[in-house]
């Protein structure tokens, strides 16, 4: 019988049997928190993600998203199902049929077709697509903020929460740049929470005839304050792509004003390590494309 890489007999017994070895899906990432193999098996073509512990246990990204949202990444994927199921009802873009999953261990999907998203090369569809898809998460408004599966915090959480976990950067921001960044966190009003993604990078979606057609990883997404995906936002667009965005959003609701929460949630998204910027005064002096 041929077997699931790494995968104990115990955990792979109940698993679609496969009709030759998994193939290694090579990662975009060098600290990537899964290794990817593609399956083919007797009910068809699937994606196993497997935990890299390794990287995972070094993970800026994953330490504060733990620290900040309470998300217990990987021991969550054993109820990952939860966001599955929630996130292919709010989306216009195809979720992937959750096969199996197990906590801090694998998930397994169905295999979709689609094309990596080129970020050198965006289409207009795709920005399009992507505010829709954004601009419906973000109609899911909910009083409390954390893990989509339990968000237990209330909006006073929020200050200092945040505060604490850029406190726990402090050895590596410049404390003139810490410092009003802090005070601003102290005078944040976030009161309603939606599901949002604070790793969302192109690379986490599928298309299909120059637009997006899938969202391909869910593991990350929690209830939080929609102005910190709009600061990310801001990096992924350039200015054309980012009034592109605006246009399509304000069909769900108006873009939020950010001239309060820019700082600190850059900072925060820096200390994160998002999108792999390690030049803290490039990263703060990017451009500001939402007002």
């Amino acid at each position: 019988m041929v077997k699931y890489p790494t995968l104990s007999e115990p955990q792979q017994q109940d698993l679609p049997v496969l009709l030759k070895p998994a193939s290694r899906i090579p990662a975009q990432f060098s600290d990537s928190s899964h290794q990817l193999w593609f399956c083919e098996t007797v009910e068809g073509p699937m994606v196993l993600k497997l935990c890299d512990h390794a990287n995972i246990d070094q993970s800026a990204f994953w330490q504060a998203m733990n620290s900040l949202f309470a998300i217990n990444f990987p021991a969550s994927l054993g109820n990952i199902a939860e966001v599955y199921q929630r996130i292919s009802a709010i989306s216009p873009l195809t979720v992937p049929s959750l096969i199996s999953s197990m906590e801090a261990e694998f998930v397994l999907v169905r295999w979709l077709a689609g094309e990596d998203v080129d970020a050198s090369a965006v289409t207009t569809l795709a920005i399009k697509s992507l505010a829709n898809h954004i601009g419906l998460m973000h109609q899911q408004q909910h009083p409390r903020w954390g893990s989509l599966q339990h968000s237990e915090f209330t909006a006073e959480d929020w200050s200092l929460r945040l505060k604490i976990t850029l406190q726990q950067q402090a050895d590596s921001i410049d404390q003139t740049v810490l410092k009003p960044a802090l005070k601003q966190v102290e005078q944040l009003c976030e009161n309603t929470f939606v599901p949002i993604m604070p790793d969302l990078r192109w690379d986490q979606f599928l298309m299909q005839q120059g637009k997006l057609s899938a969202l391909v990883d869910l593991d990350a997404i929690v209830y939080g304050p929609r102005t910190l995906e709009f600061v990310l936002l801001e990096y992924l667009l350039d200015q054309t792509q980012a009034e592109c965005f605006a246009t399509e959003y304000q069909n769900y609701q108006s873009i939020p004003d950010l001239t309060k929460v820019r700082l600190p949630y850059r900072l925060l998204l820096f200390s994160m390590n998002v999108l792999g910027e390690t030049d803290i005064e490039v990263w703060l002096n990017h451009p500001h494309l939402f007002y």
